[in-house]
């Protein structure tokens, strides 16, 4: 091992034991400290629970996950490993990587139009926690499958277990809760509404759910919107707000809808906040 790898162990291990609360820290200081310094005391968590091979090979601020718009105001850390070498049928090669972006908490994005068969995927959500909204992306052969379950807990993530497009999973009792007609009545929720429950009420159809979860304060929901090719953007915005009202009024627990909405050729995720 070289003397470097035993410095970044050393500094890893007497300064990054819990990143959890060394990043809370760092929100809580009076002096407010630097994003700069916020990244590197991330990117020594993420060292320290790295598999030997693995590395970080770049990092920034003021980034917006790949196949997003939305603020750039994330952290973000990129990690590869050097000891397998993949080749691509196109004639490329390539290395097992995750791409990691951190950004703050109620941060609002939709991802780009996705085919379900694609040359390149874009980010996906990794979980969120009062300090932060975390996405990751990776592609083709990866060596270590345990990475997102590692990066949750070194960032202490409540995890959405979202469903993949191969093998979708509806939770009944959520969507009983769902499909429920009457919505609970204004004065239930308190004397102010959110913006997305004062939207018009979604009429949902549960055949065209395909996908829903939950976990603590976070829900999951994958939505088909027709077979014509689906709405445009203004009437997805439209239907977005619509849908997102209907499930804040209906669960008054749930803070953030990990919302992915599916046409026949495509489909888009996009993270809703109550507030």
């Amino acid at each position: 091992m070289s003397a470097m790898n035993k410095l970044r162990i050393i500094i890893a291990a007497g300064v990054a034991a819990s990143l959890v609360s060394t990043c809370a820290a760092a929100a809580d200081s009076p002096a407010g400290e630097s994003a700069e310094l916020e990244l590197q005391r991330v990117v020594i968590g993420i060292e320290s629970v790295l598999p030997p091979s693995w590395q970080v090979i770049e990092s920034g601020i003021g980034q917006v996950p790949i196949g997003w718009t939305g603020p750039a105001t994330g952290l973000y850390v990129m990690v590869e490993d050097t000891s397998t070498r993949f080749f691509h049928h196109s004639g490329f090669h390539y290395y097992s990587f995750y791409r990691i972006w951190l950004m703050p908490p109620g941060w609002e994005g939709e991802m780009r139009h996705t085919p379900y068969v694609a040359d390149s995927a874009p980010a996906f959500l990794l979980g969120l926690s009062d300090d932060h909204v975390a996405l990751y992306h990776t592609a083709g052969g990866n060596v270590w499958n345990d990475g997102p379950a590692t990066f949750c807990t070194t960032f202490g993530l409540n995890t959405i277990r979202y469903t993949d497009l191969a093998r979708r999973v509806v939770d009944l009792d959520i969507e009983e809760r769902l499909m429920t007609d009457a919505a609970p009545a204004a004065g239930d929720l308190g004397s102010e509404l959110s913006r997305h429950s004062r939207a018009s009420s979604f009429e949902m159809n549960p055949y065209r759910i395909v996908g829903l979860a939950g976990d603590g304060p976070n829900l999951y929901l994958e939505y088909v919107f027709g077979n014509e090719g689906g709405p445009n953007k203004s009437q997805l915005a439209d239907l977005t707000e619509q849908l997102a009202g209907s499930v804040f009024q209906r669960f008054p627990e749930i803070e953030s809808l990990y919302l992915r909405r599916c046409t026949r050729d495509t489909f888009t995720d996009t993270i809703v906040n109550r507030d």
